[in-house]
């Protein structure tokens, strides 16, 4: 590992000075906290977790079904340094907290991506641009020193930080951009999370991967590349609604499945969520999809992106908890077919 250098580490400083210091240890009082021995979470005891994306709407029972955290939106730059030099850290302090104080995995969501990025960035030069990149991963890792999973880039596919459009980023350049290999930047952002994260998992994340071949063939070139560098630990693949339809068989995400855990690398789901305009209609979906995912023995874990109203499917009601709490059949069910495996 290269060592950090001094600027970073004293910008790293810097900025936890400006938001109060670092969140409260591990140990510290959250509410809902429950012991591990009587855990109600789903897959409590089970050799894969179950997990949920974390964020005020969907803080309430959390613990009480899952044991992984991911943020919501609470750890994408442009939520955290909307104004250049100003960090709010609440949303991601909340989440960190509640996974250290309940010894649950947590996984950092996200540090480069062409989403929900600071306007001020796009108005830098290159240079300044990554300076500030650097900075952006100096904070994060001097505040959070025991991430267990760090999702370093997101949607490159689909969403690279080439845009300058509204939170697009436009610093694709200043991680090198394109170059030889088609995906330079994408090697650079990894090059600097192993930098900054020594001890943490680096995971790519992308969302239509098996549900479309090409997408798996191109997502397996990126894989492949970074493997060349040591560079990644774990496979991202978001597992939303509208690509596990049934216009494209389960059996397509299987083999698909197949070929990304053939990398030697554990797969994890990381925004799992299934609509559900009626509840017989989510039970069946869920029957029909959740089995492929959580079944596959390339498979380590899966992440719902959120339970409750409020999520970001709440439209189309891929929530499992009503507005009054109960719970819809969807859940039932997940609960009885993850504790089935429970041994």
């Amino acid at each position: 590992m290269k060592p950090l250098m001094p600027t970073l580490l004293m910008t790293a400083t810097l900025a936890l000075a400006a938001c109060g210091g670092a969140p409260a240890p591990a140990g510290s009082a959250v509410t809902g906290a429950t012991p591990a021995s009587a855990s109600t979470a789903l897959a409590h005891g089970h050799e894969k977790f179950l997990g949920s994306a974390h964020s005020p709407p969907q803080a309430r029972d959390f613990l009480v079904y899952w044991n992984k955290v991911t943020p919501e939106n609470g750890g994408k730059w442009g939520e955290v340094e909307a104004e250049r030099g100003v960090m709010d850290w609440t949303a991601l302090d909340a989440a960190y907290r509640t996974a250290k104080d309940n010894d649950l995995p947590f996984q950092m969501h996200v540090m480069v991506w062409g989403n929900q990025q600071p306007e001020w960035i796009k108005t830098l030069s290159t240079a300044e641009q990554r300076a500030a990149i650097e900075q952006w991963f100096a904070a994060v890792a001097a505040r959070y020193p025991d991430i267990d999973t760090v999702e370093v880039v997101n949607e490159p596919l689909h969403d690279p930080p080439s845009q300058d459009d509204e939170g697009g980023g436009n610093y694709i350049a200043a991680l090198g951009g394109d170059g030889d290999t088609g995906w330079d930047w994408i090697l650079e952002s990894f090059r600097l999370a192993r930098q900054h994260f020594p001890d943490a998992q680096l995971m790519l994340n992308e969302y239509s991967v098996t549900n479309t071949p090409d997408n798996t063939r191109r997502y397996l070139e990126i894989i492949r590349l970074l493997q060349g560098e040591g560079l990644i630990d774990a496979i991202g693949i978001q597992g939303h609604a509208f690509s596990t339809t049934t216009e494209t068989s389960m059996d397509v995400h299987r083999e698909n499945l197949d070929a990304l855990a053939a990398t030697g690398l554990p797969v994890y789901v990381t925004e799992f969520d299934v609509d559900g305009a009626t509840d017989e209609e989510q039970l069946a979906d869920y029957q029909r999809i959740f089995p492929v995912f959580w079944d596959h023995p390339g498979v380590r874990g899966i992440t719902l992106w959120g339970f409750r109203p409020g999520m970001w499917r709440t439209e189309q009601r891929a929530y499992l908890v009503n507005e009054d709490g109960s719970e819809r059949p969807a859940l039932a069910w997940l609960r009885d077919y993850v504790q089935s495996g429970v041994e």
